[in-house]
């Protein structure tokens, strides 16, 4: 499975759009590869498109444990998330 092109397609479909309630700010290019903390390298997701993108990564990423940490993240119960 072309896990990269997948997550090319999830983020060039956010960059057009406009997403009206709640969204989560995700870089493009993570600041552990490399990733600037820059406007051009931010995009909107959805909670749901969030989670997705950071389980391509660790797909695309498989040795880099931050990318693993933040996924995992994304998986813990917390009672107050209301994601």
């Amino acid at each position: 499975m072309n896990y990269n092109l997948i997550y090319n397609q999830l983020i060039e479909r956010a960059v057009f759009r406009q997403i009206n309630g709640y969204v989560e700010r995700h870089h493009i290019i993570p600041k552990c590869i490399g990733g600037a903390d820059n406007q051009d390298n931010i995009v909107l997701l959805t909670p749901e498109e969030h989670y997705v993108a950071h389980q391509l990564l660790v797909k695309i990423y498989p040795t880099n444990e931050k990318l693993i940490y933040a996924a995992s993240m994304m998986c813990v119960s917390n009672i107050s998330n209301n994601k």
